[in-house]
């Protein structure tokens, strides 16, 4: 939901901050007062363009922000993180700045991000009716997954997309295979000469590191040998055998000195041995020019194979072997295209059996689904109505007929009037048949659409009466489910919101200003009676209160008593 907004600079507001609450918000004022300006206030925070004569007059930035508490924070987290955003936990927080000179900036929990990327992180989060670019339900290809979550088929099409997944696999492995008989023959040369290269040099696993290890000794022979020489002598004037031979003789005299006497008696023979051993290794450690330049010449042809296939020697020979298995697939290329055509063909069947299935419910769920909406809109003042779901072939991406959610995708029409042809919800023109076609779609798909929130704009153009008392209703029904803000001018509708919120205008100082406030109690009669008759007088403030009274009777009471 939307928890808070503040706007400072922009258009006539200088400094607002509101809170909006769970259910159903509604929002009035007089004409001018600024309501639209809350509006694109929103619509900037969500990635919309940003104008340059929005900043307000005498300052040089717009400022924005607006916190939301996502409904789902896992799903919320995982979409930031795919972007490359800090993730938002229980609260997502937004910021767009407006420069003066029309350059924007944006930051989401305090990262600063693109437009794209706050477009993309605040998607689902809130629907504008009046801002065709922030309703979900004018994107078509949500259209067949919101169908299928009203279906209740998420099962079924888990099942379908892992079926898919790997079909798709084995086709993309299939088509490889089945290229263009030069093509494959310029591969198969490529191969060979690449496995030429490493063959001719016969490199072994860890070879390099060997290799490294001898020509270090190598490259450091004399002063390995002077080392030797001087560690040598220096054992030779050793005093230990000496101290030896002293011990033995005090411990001929003492026992007790016997094991002091054989400790150090079998350190000399041991220092004995190591000088030994140095005086060999002196003997043997010496420079080899020959051997060190066949050294350097071997390192550096498995440093020119390790940066060509993969960067280390243990890269290169695993490249290695995946071209040999390439390259034998090549040369038993009929064979092998068999025998993925045979698996393709195996995979195909099996997911389109789940296909199948998927279209019958669809299809099944279409006509009801069109129905419930087509009732909704009838109470909505729209009963002349039609909408129905138009299904179109996969189309793009498709394998055998099956696209990545089964054989078709779906499209909601509709035509607001008898005789006008079926069209796209985005065709729609009138700002006011869209928004109560979207508040039908969200009455009928009040569990299944994944938007956190609805604002509604121009949902009472041209409506009256018993109309704008069914859509008050029907934005309440919402409202339990899902945050609803909703801009009104009919206090029939305003009547049922669970906060009731006013914005203002006043002059100060030769400045206009705008002002958001909460009422209640008298306050809100005092609204409604305003939205009634233009002022609040006696009759206008008892016809508020019976409106405020009607709407706190349930419709199944109503309904009884009509």
């Amino acid at each position: 939901m939307l928890e808070l907004l503040r706007i400072r600079a922009f258009a006539i507001i200088e400094e607002l901050e509101v809170h909006f609450a769970p259910g159903f918000n509604a929002l009035t004022g007089e004409t001018g007062a600024g309501k639209s300006i809350l509006v694109d206030a929103l619509h900037l925070v969500l990635g919309g363009r940003a104008q340059a004569d929005s900043v307000r007059t005498g300052a040089e930035e717009a400022e924005v922000q607006a916190l939301f508490r996502p409904r789902d924070p896992a799903a919320c987290d995982a979409r930031l993180q795919s972007l490359g955003l800090p993730a938002a936990g229980p609260e997502l927080v937004v910021r767009r700045t407006v420069q003066r000179e029309g350059r924007s900036r944006a930051w989401v929990n305090g990262a600063l991000a693109t437009a794209a990327q706050l477009q993309a992180a605040t998607r689902g989060l809130l629907d504008i009716s009046g801002q065709h670019e922030h309703v979900g339900l004018l994107d078509a290809a949500l259209h067949l997954d919101l169908l299928d979550a009203h279906a209740q088929l998420s099962d079924l099409r888990a099942e379908f997309t892992l079926a898919f997944a790997a079909l798709a696999e084995a086709e993309r492995a299939r088509a490889q295979l089945d290229s263009d008989e030069s093509q494959r023959a310029q591969r198969a040369d490529w191969l060979k000469f690449q496995l030429d290269e490493i063959e001719k040099a016969a490199p072994q696993p860890g070879e390099d590191e060997r290799l490294a290890q001898e020509r270090r000794v190598l490259a450091a022979a004399e002063k390995l040998r002077a080392g030797a020489d001087e560690t040598e002598a220096a054992l030779a004037e050793s005093q230990v055998a000496k101290a030896a031979r002293r011990l033995e003789e005090m411990a001929a005299i003492d026992p007790s000195l016997q094991p002091l006497a054989r400790t150090v008696r079998g350190a000399a023979a041991e220092l004995d041995e190591a000088t030994r051993e140095l005086s060999r290794y002196g003997a043997r450690v010496g420079g080899d020019p020959e051997r060190l330049e066949d050294l350097d010449e071997r390192i550096e042809l498995l440093r020119r194979i390790s940066r060509k296939h993969g960067g280390t020697l243990a890269a290169a020979l695993q490249h290695r072997d995946r071209m040999k298995a390439e390259l034998a697939s090549l040369e038993n290329h009929d064979e092998e295209l068999a025998r993925r055509e045979a698996e393709v063909g195996r995979l195909a069947v099996a997911a389109g059996a789940l296909a199948q299935r998927l279209s019958d419910r669809r299809r099944a769920a279409a006509g009801a689904f069109s129905k419930a909406v087509a009732q909704e809109l009838s109470a909505l003042g729209m009963s002349r109505s039609e909408i129905a779901v138009r299904f179109n072939p996969a189309g793009e991406g498709a394998i055998q007929g099956l696209g990545p959610r089964g054989l078709e995708t779906a499209e909601l029409l509709l035509s607001p009037n008898p005789g006008e042809e079926l069209r796209p919800l985005s065709r729609i023109a009138s700002g006011g048949e869209l928004s109560r076609v979207l508040l039908a779609v969200k009455r009928v798909f009040a569990e299944s659409d994944p938007v956190d929130a609805y604002l509604f704009d121009e949902v009472d153009a041209g409506i009256g009466g018993a109309t704008a008392d069914a859509v008050g209703r029907a934005l309440a029904s919402v409202g339990r489910r899902r945050q609803v803000i909703c801009i009104t001018h009919l206090p029939q509708i305003a009547v049922f919101a669970g906060k009731h919120l006013t914005v203002e205008k006043e002059v100060l100082r030769g400045r206009t200003h705008s002002r958001v406030l909460h009422v209640d109690g008298d306050d809100r009669v005092r609204e409604l009676a305003r939205l009634l008759s233009g002022k609040a007088t006696d009759v206008a403030l008892e016809h508020a209160r019976e409106l405020l009274a009607a709407a706190q009777i349930p419709d199944s009471r109503r309904r009884k008593a009509g």
